[in-house]
Protein backbone atom coordinates (compact mmCIF):
# COMPACT_ATOMS: atom_id res chain seq x y z
CA UNK A 1 0.00 0.00 0.00
CA UNK A 2 2.87 2.33 0.87
CA UNK A 3 4.22 1.97 -2.75
CA UNK A 4 1.01 2.64 -4.61
CA UNK A 5 0.45 5.72 -7.16
CA UNK A 6 -1.56 8.26 -5.95
CA UNK A 7 -5.49 8.14 -6.34
CA UNK A 8 -6.69 8.80 -9.78
CA UNK A 9 -10.12 11.00 -9.88
CA UNK A 10 -12.21 8.18 -10.67
CA UNK A 11 -10.99 6.60 -7.21
CA UNK A 12 -11.57 9.72 -5.92
CA UNK A 13 -15.28 9.73 -6.95
CA UNK A 14 -16.07 6.41 -6.27
CA UNK A 15 -15.03 7.14 -2.61
CA UNK A 16 -17.27 10.08 -2.35
CA UNK A 17 -20.20 8.63 -3.82
CA UNK A 18 -19.66 4.71 -2.05
CA UNK A 19 -19.50 7.14 1.66
CA UNK A 20 -22.85 9.05 0.20
CA UNK A 21 -24.44 5.86 -0.41
CA UNK A 22 -23.71 4.66 2.93
CA UNK A 23 -20.78 2.29 2.37
CA UNK A 24 -18.32 2.84 5.66
CA UNK A 25 -14.51 4.09 5.09
CA UNK A 26 -13.27 0.68 5.80
CA UNK A 27 -14.94 -0.92 2.75
CA UNK A 28 -14.17 1.92 0.55
CA UNK A 29 -10.46 2.02 1.38
CA UNK A 30 -9.95 -1.70 0.72
CA UNK A 31 -11.91 -0.92 -2.72
CA UNK A 32 -9.35 1.77 -3.62
CA UNK A 33 -6.42 0.07 -2.33
CA UNK A 34 -5.35 3.16 -0.09
CA UNK A 35 -5.44 3.85 3.76
CA UNK A 36 -8.44 4.38 5.53
CA UNK A 37 -6.89 7.85 6.51
CA UNK A 38 -7.01 8.49 2.25
CA UNK A 39 -10.10 7.56 2.03
CA UNK A 40 -11.52 9.82 4.74
CA UNK A 41 -9.71 13.04 3.70
CA UNK A 42 -11.03 12.22 -0.22
CA UNK A 43 -14.58 11.84 1.02
CA UNK A 44 -14.24 14.90 3.16
CA UNK A 45 -13.42 17.16 -0.10
CA UNK A 46 -16.31 15.65 -1.63
CA UNK A 47 -18.36 16.59 0.85
CA UNK A 48 -17.25 20.35 1.25
CA UNK A 49 -16.33 20.98 -1.85
CA UNK A 50 -18.58 18.80 -4.35
CA UNK A 51 -17.55 16.31 -7.35
CA UNK A 52 -15.84 20.12 -8.70
CA UNK A 53 -13.87 20.03 -5.94
CA UNK A 54 -12.49 16.61 -6.40
CA UNK A 55 -11.97 16.77 -9.81
CA UNK A 56 -9.74 20.24 -9.28
CA UNK A 57 -6.17 19.85 -10.53
CA UNK A 58 -3.82 21.23 -7.27
CA UNK A 59 -1.22 23.74 -8.29
CA UNK A 60 2.47 21.54 -8.59
CA UNK A 61 4.89 22.37 -5.77
CA UNK A 62 7.65 23.49 -8.34
CA UNK A 63 11.15 21.64 -8.57
CA UNK A 64 12.80 21.03 -5.23
CA UNK A 65 16.10 20.29 -4.06
CA UNK A 66 19.65 21.82 -3.80
CA UNK A 67 20.00 25.31 -5.81
CA UNK A 68 16.20 25.00 -6.63
CA UNK A 69 15.78 28.30 -5.08
CA UNK A 70 18.36 30.02 -7.41
CA UNK A 71 17.91 30.73 -10.79
CA UNK A 72 18.23 28.13 -13.37
CA UNK A 73 21.63 29.30 -15.10
CA UNK A 74 23.18 29.32 -11.93
CA UNK A 75 22.50 25.45 -11.77
CA UNK A 76 23.52 24.54 -15.48
CA UNK A 77 26.53 26.59 -15.34
CA UNK A 78 27.85 24.75 -11.78
CA UNK A 79 26.85 21.68 -13.49
CA UNK A 80 28.91 22.29 -16.57
CA UNK A 81 32.15 23.35 -14.57
CA UNK A 82 31.99 20.50 -12.25
CA UNK A 83 31.85 18.16 -14.96
CA UNK A 84 34.87 19.62 -16.97
CA UNK A 85 36.62 19.77 -13.61
CA UNK A 86 36.08 16.86 -11.54
CA UNK A 87 38.83 17.85 -9.39
CA UNK A 88 37.43 21.29 -8.25
CA UNK A 89 35.66 21.61 -5.23
CA UNK A 90 32.79 23.73 -4.24
CA UNK A 91 34.81 26.39 -3.46
CA UNK A 92 36.35 26.71 -6.82
CA UNK A 93 33.57 26.30 -8.56
CA UNK A 94 32.51 29.23 -6.97
CA UNK A 95 35.19 31.03 -8.23
CA UNK A 96 34.40 30.59 -12.10
CA UNK A 97 30.67 31.01 -11.31
CA UNK A 98 31.76 34.53 -10.30
CA UNK A 99 32.92 35.87 -13.06
CA UNK A 100 31.22 34.60 -15.75
CA UNK A 101 29.18 38.05 -17.23
CA UNK A 102 25.64 36.27 -17.54
CA UNK A 103 25.69 35.49 -13.67
CA UNK A 104 27.14 38.56 -12.60
CA UNK A 105 23.92 40.16 -11.01
CA UNK A 106 22.80 36.81 -9.95
CA UNK A 107 22.88 35.65 -6.23
CA UNK A 108 25.38 32.88 -5.67
CA UNK A 109 24.99 29.94 -3.42
CA UNK A 110 26.88 29.11 -0.65
CA UNK A 111 29.90 26.14 -0.81
CA UNK A 112 27.20 23.68 1.13
CA UNK A 113 24.87 24.41 -0.84
CA UNK A 114 26.66 23.71 -4.15
CA UNK A 115 28.11 20.44 -2.75
CA UNK A 116 25.12 18.77 -1.83
CA UNK A 117 24.35 20.07 -5.38
CA UNK A 118 27.03 17.80 -7.06
CA UNK A 119 26.50 14.94 -4.57
CA UNK A 120 22.98 14.61 -6.12
CA UNK A 121 23.31 15.67 -9.88
CA UNK A 122 26.78 14.08 -10.79
CA UNK A 123 27.79 12.23 -7.90
CA UNK A 124 30.32 10.53 -10.16
CA UNK A 125 32.47 13.49 -10.30
CA UNK A 126 32.53 13.72 -6.06
CA UNK A 127 35.83 12.42 -4.90
CA UNK A 128 34.66 9.89 -1.68
CA UNK A 129 36.00 10.40 1.60
CA UNK A 130 37.03 7.86 3.92
CA UNK A 131 36.55 8.65 7.51
CA UNK A 132 39.83 7.38 9.27
CA UNK A 133 39.48 5.03 12.25
CA UNK A 134 40.86 7.28 15.66
CA UNK A 135 44.17 7.50 16.54
CA UNK A 136 45.04 6.22 19.91
CA UNK A 137 46.06 8.28 22.74
CA UNK A 138 49.37 10.33 21.65
CA UNK A 139 52.30 8.77 23.46
CA UNK A 140 53.02 10.33 27.06
CA UNK A 141 55.91 12.42 26.95
CA UNK A 142 59.12 11.54 29.13
CA UNK A 143 60.91 13.52 31.90
CA UNK A 144 63.94 12.32 32.15
CA UNK A 145 67.80 11.62 30.06
CA UNK A 146 67.59 7.98 28.74
CA UNK A 147 63.86 7.43 29.79
CA UNK A 148 63.28 7.09 25.97
CA UNK A 149 65.44 7.51 22.92
CA UNK A 150 64.11 8.32 19.84
CA UNK A 151 65.25 6.50 16.65
CA UNK A 152 64.88 7.09 12.68
CA UNK A 153 66.25 7.06 9.70
CA UNK A 154 67.13 9.43 7.01
CA UNK A 155 67.28 7.61 3.44
CA UNK A 156 68.44 8.81 0.03
CA UNK A 157 71.31 10.18 0.76
CA UNK A 158 73.30 10.29 -2.87
CA UNK A 159 77.12 9.93 -2.66
CA UNK A 160 79.73 11.16 -4.98
CA UNK A 161 81.28 7.92 -5.50
CA UNK A 162 77.59 6.89 -7.19
CA UNK A 163 76.30 5.27 -3.67
CA UNK A 164 73.43 5.72 -2.15
CA UNK A 165 73.58 6.39 1.86
CA UNK A 166 70.94 5.87 4.91
CA UNK A 167 71.77 7.27 8.09
CA UNK A 168 70.30 5.39 11.16
CA UNK A 169 69.69 8.61 14.05
CA UNK A 170 68.96 8.30 18.14
CA UNK A 171 68.26 10.73 20.22
CA UNK A 172 67.83 11.81 23.39
CA UNK A 173 64.57 14.19 23.52
CA UNK A 174 65.13 15.14 27.14
CA UNK A 175 68.93 16.04 26.78
CA UNK A 176 68.50 16.91 23.39
CA UNK A 177 71.92 14.88 22.97
CA UNK A 178 72.52 13.33 19.35
CA UNK A 179 72.82 9.87 20.77
CA UNK A 180 74.23 8.24 17.37
CA UNK A 181 74.71 8.61 13.81
CA UNK A 182 75.41 5.66 11.58
CA UNK A 183 75.76 5.76 7.74
CA UNK A 184 74.86 2.26 5.40
CA UNK A 185 75.55 2.09 2.12
CA UNK A 186 72.06 0.89 1.14
CA UNK A 187 72.09 0.96 -3.20
CA UNK A 188 70.34 -1.99 -4.74
CA UNK A 189 70.28 -2.86 -8.48
CA UNK A 190 67.22 -0.84 -9.05
CA UNK A 191 67.14 1.76 -6.04
CA UNK A 192 67.57 1.51 -2.55
CA UNK A 193 66.96 -0.63 0.67
CA UNK A 194 65.47 -0.16 3.93
CA UNK A 195 67.72 -1.57 7.11
CA UNK A 196 67.35 -4.75 8.50
CA UNK A 197 66.50 -5.44 12.15
CA UNK A 198 69.63 -6.68 12.79
CA UNK A 199 71.61 -3.44 11.77
CA UNK A 200 69.26 -1.36 13.89
CA UNK A 201 70.18 -3.58 16.52
CA UNK A 202 74.05 -3.04 16.13
CA UNK A 203 73.09 0.84 15.69
CA UNK A 204 71.39 0.54 19.24
CA UNK A 205 74.13 -1.92 20.80
CA UNK A 206 77.20 0.66 19.48
CA UNK A 207 74.97 3.24 21.39
CA UNK A 208 74.98 1.23 24.63
CA UNK A 209 78.45 0.93 24.48
CA UNK A 210 79.32 4.31 23.92
CA UNK A 211 77.17 5.72 26.88
CA UNK A 212 77.46 2.55 29.14
CA UNK A 213 73.78 2.74 29.50
CA UNK A 214 70.20 1.09 28.47
CA UNK A 215 67.32 3.22 28.11
CA UNK A 216 64.22 2.31 29.71
CA UNK A 217 62.65 2.77 26.00
CA UNK A 218 63.26 2.95 22.46
CA UNK A 219 60.23 4.78 20.31
CA UNK A 220 60.83 3.94 16.53
CA UNK A 221 57.82 4.47 13.74
CA UNK A 222 56.02 1.19 12.17
CA UNK A 223 58.79 0.19 9.68
CA UNK A 224 58.18 -3.09 8.45
CA UNK A 225 61.58 -4.12 9.76
CA UNK A 226 61.07 -2.72 13.08
CA UNK A 227 57.58 -3.88 13.80
CA UNK A 228 56.52 -6.60 12.43
CA UNK A 229 54.66 -7.25 9.47
CA UNK A 230 52.38 -4.13 8.63
CA UNK A 231 48.95 -6.09 8.85
CA UNK A 232 49.94 -8.31 11.93
CA UNK A 233 50.31 -8.10 15.71
CA UNK A 234 53.29 -10.77 15.22
CA UNK A 235 56.19 -8.56 17.09
CA UNK A 236 59.27 -7.87 15.41
CA UNK A 237 62.81 -9.74 16.06
CA UNK A 238 64.01 -5.95 17.21
CA UNK A 239 61.15 -5.79 19.68
CA UNK A 240 61.99 -9.13 21.43
CA UNK A 241 65.43 -8.48 21.75
CA UNK A 242 64.91 -4.83 23.13
CA UNK A 243 62.38 -6.94 25.87
CA UNK A 244 65.13 -9.62 26.40
CA UNK A 245 66.92 -6.78 27.54
CA UNK A 246 64.46 -5.07 29.42
CA UNK A 247 63.80 -2.73 27.23
CA UNK A 248 60.80 -0.91 26.10
CA UNK A 249 59.67 -1.24 22.01
CA UNK A 250 57.51 1.92 22.00
CA UNK A 251 56.06 2.68 18.23
CA UNK A 252 54.44 5.68 17.54
CA UNK A 253 50.60 6.24 16.26
CA UNK A 254 50.58 5.24 12.28
CA UNK A 255 51.29 8.29 10.06
CA UNK A 256 51.96 10.47 13.12
CA UNK A 257 55.76 11.53 12.40
CA UNK A 258 55.04 14.07 14.91
CA UNK A 259 55.27 11.98 17.59
CA UNK A 260 58.98 11.99 17.86
CA UNK A 261 59.70 15.78 16.76
CA UNK A 262 62.74 15.71 18.21
CA UNK A 263 64.60 13.46 16.04
CA UNK A 264 62.58 14.88 13.33
CA UNK A 265 64.45 17.79 14.08
CA UNK A 266 67.63 15.86 14.64
CA UNK A 267 67.69 14.87 10.94
CA UNK A 268 67.45 18.92 9.62
CA UNK A 269 70.41 19.42 12.37
CA UNK A 270 72.52 16.95 10.75
CA UNK A 271 71.44 18.47 7.06
CA UNK A 272 72.90 21.39 7.73
CA UNK A 273 75.90 20.69 10.33
CA UNK A 274 77.52 17.53 8.59
CA UNK A 275 75.69 16.87 4.67
CA UNK A 276 77.99 19.52 2.74
CA UNK A 277 79.57 18.21 -0.39
CA UNK A 278 83.04 17.43 0.90
CA UNK A 279 80.97 14.76 3.47
CA UNK A 280 79.20 13.34 0.95
CA UNK A 281 82.33 11.89 -1.22
CA UNK A 282 81.55 8.10 -0.18
CA UNK A 283 80.37 6.54 3.39
CA UNK A 284 83.59 6.58 4.63
CA UNK A 285 84.00 10.80 4.32
CA UNK A 286 80.46 10.48 5.55
CA UNK A 287 80.36 8.69 8.67
CA UNK A 288 83.49 11.01 9.38
CA UNK A 289 81.61 14.29 8.98
CA UNK A 290 78.34 12.70 11.03
CA UNK A 291 81.03 11.56 13.86
CA UNK A 292 82.25 14.80 13.81
CA UNK A 293 79.61 17.39 13.87
CA UNK A 294 77.39 15.08 16.95
CA UNK A 295 80.59 15.19 18.87
CA UNK A 296 80.33 19.22 18.13
CA UNK A 297 76.73 18.93 19.06
CA UNK A 298 76.78 17.40 22.09
CA UNK A 299 79.79 18.78 23.79
CA UNK A 300 80.89 22.67 22.32
CA UNK A 301 77.34 23.57 20.20
CA UNK A 302 74.93 26.12 21.96
CA UNK A 303 71.92 24.11 21.84
CA UNK A 304 68.56 25.90 21.32
CA UNK A 305 66.55 22.82 22.79
CA UNK A 306 64.07 24.71 25.71
CA UNK A 307 66.03 22.13 28.55
CA UNK A 308 69.66 23.40 27.82
CA UNK A 309 69.31 27.19 28.16
CA UNK A 310 71.88 27.96 25.22
CA UNK A 311 74.16 25.69 26.76
CA UNK A 312 75.85 22.04 24.71
CA UNK A 313 73.49 19.22 25.45
CA UNK A 314 76.01 17.62 27.80
CA UNK A 315 77.10 20.81 29.98
CA UNK A 316 73.32 21.59 30.31
CA UNK A 317 72.71 17.71 31.59
CA UNK A 318 75.22 15.95 32.94
CA UNK A 319 73.53 13.17 33.66
CA UNK A 320 73.70 12.07 29.93
CA UNK A 321 76.68 10.98 30.99
CA UNK A 322 75.45 9.06 34.04
CA UNK A 323 73.93 5.44 33.32
CA UNK A 324 70.45 4.69 34.01
CA UNK A 325 71.14 1.11 33.50
CA UNK A 326 75.47 0.16 32.88
CA UNK A 327 75.57 -1.40 30.09
CA UNK A 328 79.17 -2.96 28.49
CA UNK A 329 79.20 -5.43 25.47
CA UNK A 330 80.42 -8.45 27.79
CA UNK A 331 77.48 -7.80 29.99
CA UNK A 332 75.02 -8.20 27.51
CA UNK A 333 74.49 -12.47 27.48
CA UNK A 334 73.85 -11.64 31.30
CA UNK A 335 71.49 -9.05 30.89
CA UNK A 336 69.72 -10.27 28.17
CA UNK A 337 66.39 -12.51 29.97
CA UNK A 338 65.21 -14.86 27.05
CA UNK A 339 62.30 -15.79 29.38
CA UNK A 340 60.90 -11.74 29.84
CA UNK A 341 60.79 -13.01 25.50
CA UNK A 342 58.60 -15.94 26.55
CA UNK A 343 56.72 -13.83 29.19
CA UNK A 344 56.44 -10.46 26.66
CA UNK A 345 55.10 -13.28 23.79
CA UNK A 346 51.97 -15.07 26.08
CA UNK A 347 50.70 -11.98 26.40
CA UNK A 348 49.49 -12.22 22.94
CA UNK A 349 46.82 -14.12 21.19
CA UNK A 350 46.88 -15.14 17.19
CA UNK A 351 44.47 -15.55 14.85
CA UNK A 352 46.01 -17.94 11.90
CA UNK A 353 44.65 -19.12 8.77
CA UNK A 354 45.15 -22.98 8.87
CA UNK A 355 45.98 -24.10 5.01
CA UNK A 356 45.34 -27.06 2.58
CA UNK A 357 48.59 -28.58 4.26
CA UNK A 358 47.37 -28.24 7.86
CA UNK A 359 49.93 -25.64 8.46
CA UNK A 360 50.03 -22.14 10.19
CA UNK A 361 53.00 -18.97 9.94
CA UNK A 362 53.87 -17.47 13.11
CA UNK A 363 56.94 -15.14 12.95
CA UNK A 364 57.94 -16.52 9.46
CA UNK A 365 58.05 -20.15 10.84
CA UNK A 366 56.07 -22.52 9.82
CA UNK A 367 54.23 -24.76 12.32
CA UNK A 368 52.62 -28.48 11.32
CA UNK A 369 49.00 -29.22 13.07
CA UNK A 370 49.39 -32.83 11.88
CA UNK A 371 47.57 -34.91 9.21
CA UNK A 372 44.75 -35.52 11.32
CA UNK A 373 43.93 -31.89 11.22
CA UNK A 374 44.36 -31.45 7.21
CA UNK A 375 40.84 -33.95 6.95
CA UNK A 376 39.34 -30.95 9.01
CA UNK A 377 38.14 -28.82 6.27
CA UNK A 378 35.65 -26.95 8.42
CA UNK A 379 39.06 -25.95 10.65
CA UNK A 380 40.23 -22.95 8.21
CA UNK A 381 40.99 -20.94 11.32
CA UNK A 382 42.62 -21.69 14.58
CA UNK A 383 43.76 -19.42 17.68
CA UNK A 384 47.70 -19.06 18.94
CA UNK A 385 49.09 -18.07 22.52
CA UNK A 386 52.37 -19.24 23.79
CA UNK A 387 52.96 -21.00 26.92
CA UNK A 388 55.69 -18.95 28.59
CA UNK A 389 56.79 -22.19 30.69
CA UNK A 390 56.86 -24.85 28.61
CA UNK A 391 57.93 -22.66 25.94
CA UNK A 392 55.36 -23.88 23.30
CA UNK A 393 52.77 -22.92 21.28
CA UNK A 394 49.00 -23.94 22.18
CA UNK A 395 46.96 -24.12 19.27
CA UNK A 396 43.16 -23.99 19.91
CA UNK A 397 39.52 -23.57 18.79
CA UNK A 398 37.44 -20.80 18.93
CA UNK A 399 35.56 -22.52 21.61
CA UNK A 400 38.95 -22.99 23.51
CA UNK A 401 39.28 -26.20 22.67
CA UNK A 402 43.39 -27.24 22.69
CA UNK A 403 43.92 -28.74 19.59
CA UNK A 404 47.85 -29.61 20.02
CA UNK A 405 50.84 -28.04 21.08
CA UNK A 406 54.68 -27.49 18.82
CA UNK A 407 57.87 -25.91 20.08
CA UNK A 408 58.49 -22.25 20.31
CA UNK A 409 61.49 -22.30 16.85
CA UNK A 410 63.34 -18.94 15.92
CA UNK A 411 62.74 -16.87 19.40
CA UNK A 412 66.02 -17.72 21.34
CA UNK A 413 68.78 -16.25 22.86
CA UNK A 414 71.37 -16.81 20.38
CA UNK A 415 68.81 -15.83 17.19
CA UNK A 416 68.04 -12.49 19.09
CA UNK A 417 71.58 -11.08 20.06
CA UNK A 418 73.38 -12.58 17.51
CA UNK A 419 75.95 -13.46 20.19
CA UNK A 420 77.67 -16.92 21.00
CA UNK A 421 75.37 -19.22 21.96
CA UNK A 422 77.13 -21.11 24.57
CA UNK A 423 78.03 -17.53 26.31
CA UNK A 424 74.11 -16.37 25.66
CA UNK A 425 72.83 -19.93 27.13
CA UNK A 426 75.23 -20.25 30.09
CA UNK A 427 75.07 -16.83 30.78
CA UNK A 428 72.78 -15.91 34.19
CA UNK A 429 70.69 -13.10 33.69
CA UNK A 430 71.62 -10.43 36.28
CA UNK A 431 70.48 -6.41 36.97
CA UNK A 432 73.58 -4.97 37.52
CA UNK A 433 74.00 -1.52 39.53
CA UNK A 434 77.48 0.44 39.39
CA UNK A 435 78.54 3.57 40.68
CA UNK A 436 77.43 6.78 38.53
CA UNK A 437 80.57 8.16 36.77
CA UNK A 438 81.48 11.37 34.73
Amino acid sequence: MDNRKPLGITEKESIYLGKVQGRTLVDLATSANCSIATARKWWRVGRDYGLEGLRAIRPSRGETGPLSHFDARIAEAALRLKRMHPGWGPQRVLVDLSREPDLAELELPQCSCLANFFKVRCPECVAVRRTRNPLPPRPPDVTGVHEMWGLDSQEGIRLSDGNIALICNIRDPVGAAMIASQAFSVKTERRWRKLEWNEVRDVLRNAFTQWHTLPDGVQTDNELGLAGGPNDPYPGLLTFWLVGLGIKHRLIRPGCPTDQPHIERNHRTLDGFALDEAALVNIRTLQAALDRERHVHNYLFPSRASDCAGQPPVIAHPELLQPRRYFEPELEPALFDIQRVHDYLATFTFTRTVNASAQVSLGKQIYSLGRPFARERHLRTVLARLDPDQHEWIFFTEANEELIRRPLKGVDAATLTGLDPDAAEAAQPVQLAFPCFV
